[in-house]
């Protein structure tokens, strides 16, 4: 059995923190290492880390980004096993740490189980992930991080989030930990937490970033699958299964198509031919 540490990024969410602190000090579970990393608050959060007394270890001081603040805590954590409860997320319930040790018995290296997703807008669902994880799974959805246990050694193993990505490497990092490397993981039944999707992944303004961070780490660490992962993308647009059908079940149709697609690129391709000249 592991001892626990709970990792708390914190910048200028005063209110969140609160919540998060207040969810943290209701588990029923006490024997837990609480680390706080603070990127230079000026809105009250600070004096809210002085006065609790349950944290074991805090910094207050400016980062380069939300993953170098969790690389700090990283390495100031001495337990076997570290969870992410940032500014803003809460555990389910009182007793979810105190369900959950028992099972953390270092034959698994990532621990992981549902989270449930709000906003203040009123956004709310439960996502229930696979207890068999798929490479399609990950790279599409991912798991939560505010939902799972991860062995401390892995980041000293593997690698630690990388730091020039802003959104993606909670999600780069379970990519290559359980697609490449193979490590052991388990599923529980369980709701781990209410996760707060406000953050900068949350917003639609950064979702070009976020689909272009997932697409660097992809070339760079699933090299050889590349291409085939494009063709999977398209091989699930409603045309190329249309195509398909018609390819595999009328053949006429598919000659008059194929031979209109012809016509099609024959002509495109003399229309570049004058744009070259």
């Amino acid at each position: 059995m592991g001892k626990i540490c709970i990792i708390t990024i914190n910048y200028n969410n005063k209110t969140g923190l609160q919540k998060t602190f207040e969810s943290i000090q209701n588990q029923t579970y006490r024997d837990f290492e609480y680390i706080v990393i603070d990127g230079g608050s000026t809105d009250g959060g600070l004096e809210l880390n002085k006065k609790n007394n349950q944290i074991s270890k805090w910094i207050s001081e400016k980062d380069s980004g939300v993953y170098n603040a969790m690389n700090k805590g990283i390495k100031l954590c001495s337990s076997d096993y570290i969870i992410f409860m940032n500014s803003g997320d809460t555990f389910y319930t009182n007793d979810v740490l105190e369900k959950v040790v028992p099972l953390l018995n270092f034959e698994n290296e990532i621990v992981y189980g549902n989270a449930y997703y709000y906003n203040d807008e009123g956004y709310k669902r439960e996502e229930i992930p696979p207890s068999e994880l798929t490479f399609w799974y990950l790279k599409v959805f991912g798991i939560n991080h505010q939902s799972v246990f991860i062995k401390k050694k892995l980041f000293n193993d593997i690698q630690y989030y990388n730091e020039d990505f802003k959104i993606c490497a909670d999600w780069e990092f379970f990519m290559i930990a359980i697609c490449l490397k193979n490590v052991k993981y388990k599923y529980i039944p369980l709701t781990i937490c209410y996760y707060d999707f406000s953050g900068i992944s949350a917003k639609k303004e950064n979702i070009d970033l976020y689909l272009r961070e997932k697409d660097l780490s992809l070339k760079k660490h699933f090299t050889i699958f590349y291409n085939d992962l494009i063709f999977l993308e398209i091989s699930k647009t409603k045309r190329f299964k249309q195509f398909l059908h018609i390819s595999q079940h009328k053949k006429i149709s598919f000659r008059f198509l194929k031979w209109f697609m012809d016509i099609i690129l024959l002509f495109t391709n003399k229309k570049r031919h004058i744009y070259n000249k």
